[in-house]
């Protein structure tokens, strides 16, 4: 048992009410942190998170126009350009023309895509094991909720 030295200067981390732990930005940045390196231990090098929510948004929709997909995953247009080039690189997804209308692009996973969609998923539920198996079950919800609060506010 390790007995606390009482001339030790207090852990300014411990204190939840000091600066920086008090404001929520320092919190939403350490837990991002967090967050990135789990994913890239346990999930990939390779497909980032922000690509899995991409794949994501293909498999459920089928398809989408970059614009469409700017608005799924809250990105702007020269980030999701960007991100569709490497993965249809990478073979994950596919460009076409659309049927409806033929200036317009749209996305569609390809069967390699749907491969790794398939073989990430259970990864990123480890992540999300990971960063918030310690609180329950309410807690969690509570936290995502506020979350979503703090992103609609903006």
């Amino acid at each position: 048992m390790t007995v606390a030295d009482p001339e030790a200067e207090p852990d300014p981390e411990a204190d939840p009410d000091a600066e920086p732990q008090r404001y929520t930005g320092y919190l939403i940045r350490r837990a991002q942190q967090a967050h990135a390196a789990a994913w890239t231990r346990i999930v990939s090098t390779e497909t980032s998170s922000v690509q899995y929510s991409i794949i994501v948004a293909l498999a459920r929709r089928g398809e989408a126009s970059q614009r469409e997909l700017c608005d799924a995953v809250d990105l702007d247009r020269s980030t999701i350009a960007d991100l569709v080039r490497r993965m249809e690189r990478r073979g994950l997804l596919s460009r076409r023309r659309s049927a409806d209308d033929a200036r317009r692009n749209t996305v569609v996973l390809t069967e390699q895509g749907r491969a790794e969609h398939a073989h990430l998923r259970p990864r990123v539920e480890q992540v999300e094991q990971e960063l918030t198996g310690s609180l329950s079950a309410d807690d969690r919800d509570r936290l995502r909720e506020g979350l979503r609060q703090v992103l609609r506010a903006r």
